[in-house]
């Protein structure tokens, strides 16, 4: 409980932000970025956006003959995004946390959610959005999961238990921030398995008992998909496919990640997360993993925001009021008859 209690600290730390008061709305560090749009419909300079989110749900019971039992539970998930462009070079970096626990009367606690993605991505444009890339990811959890249908419970997972690193070349297609097709026939990927507890032949396709680590050299494909449906909701998809040429290259790891947020309004949200995966070393049958959620929700970017221009402000709010409410017609008439008087009447207005 004390790893769970600390895990969520950490994700609940990162909703705090320095910021400042401008103008009668809160602005944060990350504008200072401001950067001018360029080729490609990228941002020229850094592109930086997060997305933090805790979500919250309960179910009290008392004296409810339908029957139920008492349950809390609290998921935090952190997305941010580093994307430098550069005349014909990109950097692409994206840090996903999350974190879920749940609670029943009569049970110890138990995670919904556990996930550490890293990802970084290197790109030289080459003409029509296309670039030459590179590709580095790490993934792995927090903490021990395990399997509850026995009984004592059975260890499955853990944190580098296992953990998941690949690197590989080949071409990307990125015409703008929120759509990208990684192709890239060169991938090499390792597998760790630092429990000593789960290294035993077979589990996570490891060879031999006592082996911490699996090597596999592949294919990967990889697309993302970010769009607006409607005012508020977006939905962010991902998929990579992965075939291993040193063994069984027919039988692709398949994952795919699907992100539905609908907002209610600056700070309120909720959101609908699927996953599913499909890893032949892990189980073969396809895992699916589906949340809902509504909770807190923190969203900021770089990007630039309206400004209110002098040439605005002389439109929306003129310095003077019509002539004809000042000063009535018949007087400007009878000033015209004393031309001094005249002309420092028009100077003044």
């Amino acid at each position: 409980m004390k790893k769970i209690t600390f895990v969520l600290s950490l994700l609940a730390t990162n909703f705090v932000f320095s910021q400042a008061v401008k103008d009668g709305s809160v602005t944060t560090d990350s504008q200072r970025y401001l950067k001018e749009k360029k080729f490609d419909g990228r941002t020229e300079g850094w592109f930086i956006a997060g997305n933090n989110s805790l979500l919250f749900s309960q179910s009290a019971f008392s004296n409810w003959m339908a029957g139920g039992v008492n349950s809390i539970a609290l998921n935090g998930n952190l997305d941010y995004e580093f994307n430098l462009t550069q005349g014909k070079h990109i950097w692409d970096n994206r840090i996903l946390l999350g974190y879920g626990v749940q609670a029943n009367k009569g049970e110890e606690a138990r995670k919904t959610n556990d996930i550490i993605d890293l990802n970084s991505s290197y790109g030289y444009n080459v003409g029509n959005n296309w670039y030459l890339a590179s590709a580095l990811n790490f993934k792995t959890q927090f903490t021990a999961g395990y399997d509850y249908s026995t009984d004592p419970k059975t260890k499955i997972s853990s944190f580098m238990a296992p953990a998941y690193l690949s690197f590989g070349i080949g071409m990307d297609y990125k015409p703008n921030d929120n759509f990208q097709v990684n192709i890239h026939p060169l991938t090499a990927r390792v597998t760790f398995v630092l429990d000593e507890d789960l290294q035993f032949t077979g589990n996570y396709g490891l060879k031999n008992d006592g082996d911490s680590s699996f090597f596999e050299l592949g294919a990967y494909l990889g697309a993302r998909y970010k769009f607006q449906i409607m005012e508020g909701i977006t939905y962010d998809n991902r998929l990579g496919i992965f075939a291993n040429y040193l063994d069984q290259p027919q039988n692709m790891d398949i994952a795919y990640w699907g992100l539905l947020d609908l907002k209610v309004n600056r700070f309120v949200s909720a959101q609908v997360a699927i996953n599913l995966l499909y890893d032949e070393d892990q189980i073969k049958k396809t895992q699916i993993k589906q949340t809902l959620g509504i909770g807190f929700n923190y969203k900021f970017d770089n990007q630039p925001k309206p400004e209110t221009t002098a040439r605005t402000i002389i439109h929306e709010q003129p310095l003077f009021d019509s002539m004809d409410e000042d000063i009535t017609l018949a007087q400007h008439n009878e000033l015209r008859k004393y031309p001094l008087l005249y002309q420092t009447s028009l100077v003044t207005q």
